[in-house]
């Protein structure tokens, strides 16, 4: 039996007594008028009826799906759209004798438009879809507005567009190919000129403004060679900026001569193998990851031999936390990131205050682990994933796969689903 029921009239009932129903049909164009995906329309028209008669029917100015040029001349065009990331809650809160866990009211999941009014739920610090085991196959989709859902992030998914109409129905996922014909993270700047800016392959930066026929490859000022390894990229305060494992961090401004120019310098305090950017409080972070390299080689007395431990790649070995100092333009180590949880990965980067979480403190970085391209939905979150705890200089890392830790993303609920199996969920409008 399903742990809590609220009945249409219930729902009716909470959503007339709002005072938001008797805004203005200006201030309501207005809001409609920030909107760029469905996602944000759905919810928009789920707060009462009289928002959703005034949105009726659906807005055609949503910028999402974007189409994008192809990256090469002999390549397919891209289809372009925001993954939201959502914590989830019961709108009742919900009280379980036989349960003392403290995320039991939070679930944290990732939220990708798959077309034709239907979203798959993604793994937060992956991008495979999240499957809920069992004998029965839920048929009647779950609604995912009859549940309060905060928006803490998101990143955008592409797809190839495999159809010669360059529509974006007829697209396809294309992230388990190989690097060589993908954005490996993608940055959206949306302001009076639409821009987008793609890390490619190693780190090279491919950028697109909208109106362009093409994108194009962004190069260093005075700089010769195209090779650029970078780690990651973010838009903030209105710019783009890349970094790379030495914390050198470069800018590119897309209404200017859509080149790079080098902000900060290398650091030899900056010396891991992965570094994030992270924007929190309107403050600039940059998370500096340091693994194992290489494989681990050790002599088995039993078997009298040496063994190659291809598991210890990817082991992370120790993080350093820096903020930026706007004045100077300039990192600055920290050990603390104001009680906020940060997560970390190729894909997205993202913080959350605890509370919303359901945790009395914070102060804990969540990070990606290595993961391959099998079809098999990665519920460990790769190889090596774990936290690590600023307060403490702590790893932990998910081993088993679901742990306190994981629970705020795996496994799924029991308020959300129960005894059903789904690839792909409902955000009705």
């Amino acid at each position: 039996m399903p742990i809590f029921k609220v009945t249409e009239e219930q729902i009716i009932e909470e959503e007339e007594e709002g005072p938001w129903k008797n805004l203005s049909n200006d201030l309501l164009a207005l809001i409609l008028k920030r909107f760029t995906n469905k996602s944000d329309l759905c919810r928009f028209r789920s707060i009462c009826k009289s928002w959703r008669s005034f949105a009726t029917p659906i807005q055609s100015h949503l910028l999402f799906p974007l189409i994008l040029p192809p990256l090469h001349p002999n390549s397919r065009s891209f289809a372009l759209s925001p993954t939201l990331l959502y914590i989830f809650s019961p709108k009742f809160t919900l009280h379980n004798d036989n349960d003392n866990d403290h995320n039991n009211n939070f679930w944290l999941s990732k939220v990708a438009d798959t077309g034709n009014n239907k979203w798959a739920l993604l793994n937060p610090l992956t991008k495979h879809k999240i499957y809920f085991f069992s004998s029965v196959v839920f048929k009647h989709g779950i609604n995912l507005l009859g549940f309060r859902n905060q928006e803490v992030g998101r990143s955008y998914r592409l797809q190839l567009i495999s159809g010669f109409g360059g529509k974006e129905e007829d697209a396809f996922d294309f992230e388990e190919f190989s690097s060589s014909i993908s954005l490996r993270k993608v940055v959206v700047r949306i302001e009076e000129r639409i821009s987008v800016l793609g890390l490619l392959g190693y780190g090279e930066i491919a950028l697109w403004n909208s109106g362009d026929e093409k994108w194009k490859i962004i190069m260093e000022t005075g700089k010769k060679e195209k090779k650029n390894d970078f780690d990651d990229a973010i838009c903030y305060d209105g710019k783009f900026y890349a970094v790379d494992r030495t914390g050198r961090m470069v800018m590119i401004n897309p209404t200017a001569m859509e080149e790079l120019v080098e902000v900060i310098s290398p650091m030899n305090e900056c010396n891991g193998q992965y570094t994030y950017l992270v924007e929190s409080n309107f403050r600039l972070y940059m998370v500096n990851k340091i693994v194992n390299p290489r494989p681990t080689n050790y002599y088995d007395d039993d078997e009298d031999e040496w063994v190659v431990d291809k598991t210890s790649v990817g082991k992370p070995l120790g993080f350093k936390v820096f903020v930026l100092n706007n004045k100077e333009m300039s990192w600055e180590k920290v050990k603390s990131v104001e009680n906020k949880v940060f997560f970390v990965s190729r894909d997205a980067t993202w913080s959350v205050y605890p509370e919303d979480l359901g945790w009395s403190k914070g102060n804990c970085i969540y990070f990606e682990g290595l993961t391959g391209y099998d079809d098999e939905a990665d519920l460990s979150f790769g190889l090596n994933a774990g936290v690590y705890s600023l307060e403490d200089d702590a790893i932990v890392i998910f081993d088993p796969p679901v742990n306190h830790w994981t629970r705020i993303f795996w496994p799924n609920p029991r308020w959300f689903v129960q005894k059903e199996e789904y690839p792909e969920c409902e955000m009705q409008d």
